[in-house]
């Protein structure tokens, strides 16, 4: 995997994972109105697709296979299984 595109990748979904987790945590336990959570959710939603955009097109795949982060972990798992084309780093 390319090593600017792993950086990226961890950073997206680290950070998309993290804010899922917040919006969940703050609405239910009514910290946050359900409107206010969902802008939460959506940021949550394209940084973590950004993140799978550049795990895609880290391993050399088309970026748009990034898609399968909408998903959520369901289309991270498919992209871990895309052959990695960039092993060796280049």
């Amino acid at each position: 995997m390319l090593p600017g595109k792993k950086r990226k990748t961890n950073i997206g979904v680290g950070i998309g994972l993290v804010f899922h987790l917040l919006e969940l945590i703050l609405v239910r336990q009514g910290i946050i109105a359900p409107e206010t959570g969902m802008f939460l959710w959506a940021f949550a939603v394209v940084t973590f697709v950004w993140g799978c955009m550049n795990y895609a097109e880290g391993k050399g795949s088309s970026k748009w296979f990034g898609l399968l982060g909408l998903l959520s972990i369901i289309g991270l798992l498919g992209l871990f299984f895309l052959p990695d084309r960039h092993k060796d780093g280049k």
